[in-house]
């Protein structure tokens, strides 16, 4: 008698925190069909970059060294990047940033990221 009691209760406890364990996720956050399921806090994530060269970079248009210069930032600046793509080699490096807030890429050979730079 005992033994079915405690096994009883054993199989109740586990289901009770099965169940608690499977609602979490529900109780984190509503989901709508159709909507992305991105945590908030990729939306607050802002990656930086200094520029290191002497002269400048350049703000292009496209991730190449042939496209339309739009701006330029000066040595030191910080910028704000969004993502990272594969573009023109530039003296060994092929990846460019596209600048945050603004149209237009810089080449990472002449920006050191601050912090970690995603993929677009």
């Amino acid at each position: 008698m005992f033994k079915n009691v405690k096994t009883t209760v054993a199989v109740a406890a586990g289901a009770l925190a099965l169940g608690l364990l499977g609602a979490s996720p529900a109780l984190a956050g509503e989901h709508r069909a159709g909507a992305p399921t991105v945590p908030a806090h990729v939306h607050d994530y802002r990656a930086t970059g200094t520029v290191i060269a002497r002269t400048g970079v350049n703000v292009r248009s496209e991730p190449n060294t042939g496209s339309r210069v739009l701006d330029t930032y000066p040595y030191g600046a910080t910028i704000a990047l969004r993502c990272k793509t594969r573009g023109e080699n530039v003296d060994g490096n092929s990846l460019w940033y596209k600048v945050e807030g603004r149209t237009g890429w810089v080449t990472a050979r002449y920006v050191r990221n601050n912090d970690p730079v995603p993929w677009c």
